[in-house]
């Protein structure tokens, strides 16, 4: 099964053993709120001994085992850094389906409301000073949806965490496009 899995170009172990999950995979534990200098050394730790450079000259089994295991402990470590994807790994911890991927799809018709119109903000912006205060508002405003997630994480309230977690995803979109819209200028 595992040849099946790599021959389709499945590298996400998640996937293969859902209990490998980021957290685990860097020997943590599940929180949203993590040290970011405690991710980071753990992290390096890992690279310095699965590193393919490490195994040159080694069986070929041994290299491709370093590659897979260095790229699992780096998607772990972007999962984890990134606080939406970070959300998105205690939920599905949690055993819940993840909000808008597969078969979950999204039911708030007031956040779909909200998003048009900060589109309507974004488009109104005159200069790339406005879209710096603007990607400033929405940063301070994931921070706000990163402390509400954590909070409904510690209570273990995963309709909340959803709902957090989907404002977190429509949050990051906006700020992304804002920054796009500013390399125009």
């Amino acid at each position: 099964m595992l040849k099946n899995l790599l021959k389709a170009g499945i590298v996400d172990i998640e996937t293969i053993r859902p209990q490998a999950t980021p957290f685990a995979l860097l020997g943590l534990e599940p929180t949203f709120d993590i040290d970011p200098k405690k991710l980071e050394f753990h992290y390096f730790c890992l690279q310095r001994e699965l590193h393919p450079d490490r195994f040159v000259g080694k069986t070929a089994h041994e290299v491709q085992s370093s590659q897979m295991m260095s790229s699992w402990v780096n998607i772990a470590y972007r999962k984890l850094k990134d606080p939406v994807l970070r959300a998105q790994s205690l939920i599905k911890i949690m055993g819940a389906a993840v909000p808008g991927e597969k078969d979950t799809p999204i039911q708030d018709a007031a956040l779909l409301v909200q998003v048009m119109e900060w589109r309507e903000e974004l488009e109104g912006l005159q200069s790339p000073g406005d879209v710096d205060d603007f990607c400033l508002k929405f940063q301070d405003k994931l921070y706000e949806l990163g402390e509400q997630f954590s909070a409904n994480w510690k209570e273990r309230d995963i309709k909340s965490m959803k709902q957090s977690y989907l404002q977190m995803i429509y949050v990051s979109k906006i700020m992304e496009d804002a920054k796009d819209q500013k390399q125009k200028y």
